[in-house]
């Protein structure tokens, strides 16, 4: 299906919306002042706000995650994983979440992560994502077949 960009992008947040990783959720984990712990300063895990911004077509938008702290489970993750749940608005009307996992590396006096997100082919099929954390201090890339941008957050208390 060969729809124009601004549709494909428009339905991908609908689509976004849909997901069991739904507004409503995220809402939740957003309001939730113990989930997970009061992080450290120099930690990754915790409340981040901020905008993103595609570099391919110029849309921006809000864009809030909440972080988890390191994920265990054997088989199923790799030491350093996170959860990092995000919610994204597009032109102020239609906003998406989305959970991905993040490899987080610890790097000076920081951290590097990265990870991918699988979405639908239409909708950019899968996104990589690379970042840095250092302080309150939230950065990183993404990219996909449909897009490239960047995320600018910082550490909400």
């Amino acid at each position: 299906m060969n729809l124009p960009q601004p549709i494909r992008f428009a339905l991908s947040f609908l689509v976004l919306s849909l997901l069991s990783s739904c507004s409503s959720d995220f809402r939740k984990a957003w309001k939730c002042d113990i989930c997970p712990a009061p992080p450290p300063a120099n930690g990754v895990a915790g409340k981040w706000e901020g905008t993103w911004l595609s570099a391919a077509n110029g849309h921006h938008g809000k864009l809030r995650c909440v972080v988890s702290g390191p994920l265990e489970g054997g088989k199923f993750f790799t030491k350093g994983d996170h959860s990092f749940f995000y919610h994204a608005t597009w032109k102020s009307i239609l906003s998406g979440s989305y959970k991905a996992i993040h490899n987080v590396q610890k790097k000076g006096a920081g951290y590097v992560f990265k990870g991918d997100h699988q979405m639908p082919d239409w909708a950019g099929g899968k996104y990589h994502y690379e970042g840095t954390i250092k302080g309150h201090d939230f950065n990183a890339c993404y990219e996909s077949a449909m897009d490239r941008g960047t995320f600018t957050m910082k550490r909400v208390h």
